[in-house]
Order: C-alpha cells, then structure tokens, then sequence
C-alpha cells in the first residue's frame, strides 16, 4: 500500500512538473488557425479572461474586434460578425463581451493586451445600464474577473505610470482583489512607488511574476480545446449585395415577424416578462439616474489605456427600449439627460464616436428591453465599414 501510495505521488509529481515545464511554444504550436476562428463566436469566459487566443486575433492584420457586453451574443443575420462574412468586408471581426462586463473588465482586457493594440482600430459599444448609481457591483465583477490580466498589470512596466495607479486603486476596491494577499500587497507596493513594505513587496513581486508564468500557462491549456462557436443564424441573402436602405428593409421585415407588442420587445423575452408578473416592472426606474456613477472613472479608465497603447477605437453609444422606459418610470427628459452626458465625454475625449440614442423609439433597432440587435446591428455594419475604410 505505501509502495502504491508512493508511485501516486511520484506520477502525479511527475504530471506536475511537466505541466509547468512544457515548452509554450510547443503547446502554441498545437492551437491552429481554425481553433482560433471557432473561438471568434464561442463567447466563453475562457477567452475573454485570457490572453493567447485575444492576442492570436489581434495579430491578425484585417482583424476589427467589437467590445461591449450581452448585446454581442444575440446573432441574426445582421450582428456584424455575420455581415462582415456575408458581404465579404476587408476586415473580419470578432467579440468581447458578455453580461455583466462593464468597464472596468474592458480595461483590465486592453491593457493586457496594450502591445497587440497599437494602431489598431476597435469598436467599443457603451451599454446605458453600465451607469447605474452604485456602477459595477461584485455580483457582476467576480465572474468577468480575470486573475491573469490582474497579474499581467502589476508588471505593465510600459503603461503610464498614473493611469496604472489609478486602475490599481480602483480594482482595490473590489473584494475579489483585496482577498488576493498577494496582488494585493504587489498593488500596494507598486502605488507607494516602493516605499510601503519594500522587503514583502518584492518579494511579492517575485512570488508574483511566478504565479503569473503559472496563469499563462493555465491559459494556453486551456486554448488547446476551445468551445463550439455559437449559433450564428446568418442567412447571407439578406445581406449580400444589398444596399443599406435594403438591408434596413429586411431588417424591419425579420423584427416585425418577432415582435407583436407594443413596448416594441421580441416576443420571447416579452412573455419572460409576462411570467415574471408584468406588472412588477411599473414604475421600478422611478429613481434611477444614469448621469452619476462611478462608472464614468472606469469608463475613462477604458479611454484613458486605448490611447495609450495607440489604438484607434470607435465608441458606440445607443439608447435603451423607450417604451420599455416610459413604462418603467424613467422618463424621456432624463434619458437624454444621460445621453447628451455621454456624448460630451466623448466630444471631450477628442475620439470617434457615433451616437445612436436617437434610436430609441425606432421599431427593431432594439431587440429587447436593452439590446442592439436586427435594424440597430444594420446602422452599426455601416459604421464599422466606415471606421475601417479611415486612415486615421
């Protein structure tokens, strides 16, 4: 028994040791181009926490990667990932984004990957509901959070010193941070400019840059099986040598068959709605205000590293459910209120940007209660042609 106990340790042991000694470039050379393609509409987590598979696409020369949060999985004929194969587009593109990722994940994102984003254009799709008074909760940072790129930004030695400080004070706020001991004594040694803890900080910086290798590796593993891409429902026709007017038409023409109410929502998340006891959802945006939050810092978190590592994004701002609104007791005059806020961030920030929050009583332009989708993806196709066809 202790002989078989032995030989379990030592095999495990020996399992161990080659998994943290295999060569990455051996296990990198084993991901192929098509495992990276499949991982474009997979819309894992494993992605979007990681980093190989992001920077595979990255490097990809015609690659306009599209940013944003649960709008990016709802596919039709018309989500940008679909257009962009259909009419056959000099860039092809790819999603980050899930629900629940706000900005402050984006940042953690760009700026683990600041070297693969140097001149290269990015579309970045600003959700309303990210502007909440309390902004981005534990509830929805936990899951979205990811470990390497925390790690990944202790040793950004290239981002501007203040602008990496200021992330860090931000992620401290976070209890999934503060109850890492050792990311957190790295941050902390690292905005003190080595003056607190200097004897446990570097050697936190050395435990650190370990655990990171560790993560990394942990992330190629993981990149050798990605997931099944998601269902696209393309149909191409719809698409394909068709003019704007037209695809805006068959847009409408594919809506209206889902929608038969009158807030103007698909018919499946209306009854959720219905099942949920419609009459809840009266007045419960009464008090709501998207002009104060916390999310604003992080949003310009997200601004702020995009310029420093020279990328060229377009920002898309659009409009919640109108109707929906009105219904929910948030009303039209403080809407805009947000709207016109944002704009001004925006305009101040000296980026490109297209505002579609005019849009927000347009029929199909919003599949839900919150989500671009069918018309509105078809005003988003455009403006991503547009954006690539820049040469700034």
């Amino acid at each position: 028994m202790i002989k078989k106990g032995f030989l379990s340790l030592c095999i495990a042991f020996a399992l161990f040791t080659g998994f943290i000694f295999f060569p990455n470039a051996w296990i990198k050379a084993w991901i192929s181009d098509e495992d990276v393609e499949q991982a474009k509409t997979n819309m894992s987590p494993l992605v979007f926490q990681g980093t190989y598979l992001q920077e595979r696409m990255l490097q990809e020369p015609n690659s306009m990667p599209l940013y944003g949060s649960s709008e990016l999985n709802r596919f039709d004929p018309f989500h940008p990932y679909n257009y962009a194969r259909a009419t056959e587009a000099p860039y092809s593109t790819f999603m980050v984004g899930r629900g629940g990722m706000q900005s402050i994940t984006h940042f953690l994102n760009f700026a683990a990957q600041e070297k693969n984003l140097k001149d290269k254009k990015v579309v970045f799709i600003i959700s309303p509901q990210w502007f909440t008074a309390k902004g981005m909760g534990e509830f929805h940072f936990s899951p979205n959070y990811s470990m390497l790129q925390a790690y990944d930004l202790a040793f950004n030695d290239e981002m501007d010193a203040n602008l990496r400080k200021r992330a860090m004070e931000r992620l401290l706020e976070f209890d999934t941070v503060k109850r890492d001991r050792l990311l957190k004594t790295m941050y902390q040694y690292q905005m003190s400019n080595g003056k607190k803890n200097p004897i446990t900080g570097r050697m936190a910086m050395i435990a650190g840059r370990f655990h990171k290798e560790l993560l990394e590796k942990k992330d190629l593993y993981y990149s050798l099986f990605p997931r099944k891409g998601h269902k696209l429902k393309s149909n191409d026709t719809l698409i394909a040598n068709q003019t704007f007017d037209q695809q805006v038409q068959a847009a409408e023409a594919y809506g209206k068959k889902r929608v038969s109410n009158d807030y103007m929502i698909e018919n499946r998340a209306y009854q959720r709605l219905v099942n949920a006891n419609f009459s809840k959802f009266k007045g419960m945006r009464k008090q709501e205000d998207y002009t104060k939050s916390p999310e604003y810092e992080d949003f310009q978190l997200v601004i702020d590293v995009l310029k420093d590592a020279g990328a060229k994004p377009l920002f898309v701002s659009i409009p919640v459910n109108g109707y929906w609104y009105d219904y929910n007791g948030y009303p039209e005059e403080r809407r805009h209120q947000y709207y016109d806020k944002m704009a001004q961030v925006l305009k101040d920030a000296d980026v490109s940007y297209v505002d579609f929050t005019d849009h927000e009583y347009d029929p199909y332009f919003i599949m839900d209660t919150i989500h671009i989708a069918w018309k509105g993806w078809v005003y988003l196709d455009r403006e991503m042609d547009h954006h690539w066809a820049q040469s700034k």
